[in-house]
């Protein structure tokens, strides 16, 4: 069982809210959790692991509040789809853990792999380059000058709970990640790394120094990298695997904006949006998440007491 959300008021902003921002998102605190934009026309919660008890109406005024289209998060309620969140509540975590081929990374380069807690003016100073390597082949939001990133991670010191962890290869940041303690769980929110060190595989010795140690603090009970994502990317998945976090059923919710939802979510639309995506292949642009008006079709929430 998950731990259950802070209380709080649903117009109090989200912890996270300013540290997201920073990154060049737009957030939206709504329904006891942070909503970030994904893509042009969508909205994910944040943390993507942790569950949100919403009924139908409530997801449809946040769509009408930020003009987007979808919605996606895990629901409490346990409608739509089943994805794998990743997890690690074991205490006695280790190289054991691990699969085969993770653990003999992390053993044949620990003597250049060095991970430890890095604070965020360090983080500001030194993160950077780890950030122009990774969004070279993966653009996104982030803060992409050096005044915006140390601007980053000055908010970031701000915010309680929150950490980054480096792996330093041969003394230089070659990876790091960003985790949130809440309650009793550790959310980790994203991880970078740079290609130029691929070789000897810094995210693997990173996720696994990172969770043994996290999954010990007297404060903590679990450990997540969070879950599948509609579409799931499965390498992304079986990374997670590979490096011990074991996969648990997450009900995944998504609600299409209701003046939209009877003509997307009907099975015609979807085989013929599905049809048109094949033919244009990677300039399908936003029709690239076809898989989100299948679950919406499916998703039945609570129906609430109207919209207003």
């Amino acid at each position: 069982m998950t731990a259950p959300a802070e209380h709080r008021r649903d117009d109090d902003e989200h912890p996270l809210a300013p540290f997201y921002r920073a990154w060049g998102y737009r957030t939206w605190s709504r329904l006891g959790t942070l909503w970030i934009a994904s893509g042009r026309f969508s909205v994910v919660s944040v943390p993507c692991s942790r569950p949100v008890a919403a009924t139908r109406p409530e997801v449809e005024r946040l769509l009408e509040e930020t003009g987007r289209l979808a919605a996606q998060f895990p629901s409490a309620s346990r409608p739509g789809v089943e994805r794998s969140g990743y997890w690690v509540r074991d205490r006695g975590y280790g190289n054991a853990s691990l699969q085969r081929q993770v653990r003999q990374h992390v053993v044949r380069h620990r003597a250049r792999c060095v991970v430890r807690p890095v604070g965020w003016g360090e983080l500001a100073a030194q993160g950077q380059g780890v950030l122009q390597d990774a969004f070279a082949r993966q653009p996104g939001p982030w803060p992409a000058d050096r005044g915006a990133w140390e601007a980053c991670c000055r908010g970031a010191d701000a915010i309680p709970r929150l950490a980054a962890t480096g792996c330093f290869v041969d003394g230089i940041l070659a990876a790091f990640l960003v985790s949130w303690v809440s309650g009793r769980e550790c959310h980790v929110l994203m991880y970078h790394r740079s290609p130029r060190f691929d070789d000897v595989r810094p995210s693997h010795k990173l996720i696994a120094d990172f969770t043994s140690r996290t999954i010990r603090r007297d404060d903590v009970e679990a450990v997540t990298l969070g879950r599948d994502l509609i579409p799931a990317l499965g390498a992304v998945g079986d990374f997670k695997r590979h490096a011990g976090y074991r996969p648990e059923p997450t009900p995944v919710a998504a609600v299409i904006a209701p003046r939209w939802r009877g003509l997307l979510t009907h099975p015609w639309s979807r085989g013929a949006l599905r049809g048109l995506h094949r033919l244009a292949g990677r300039r399908a642009g936003p029709l690239g998440n076809i898989d989100v008006l299948d679950v919406a079709a499916i998703t039945r929430l609570p129906p609430g007491h109207g919209r207003h």
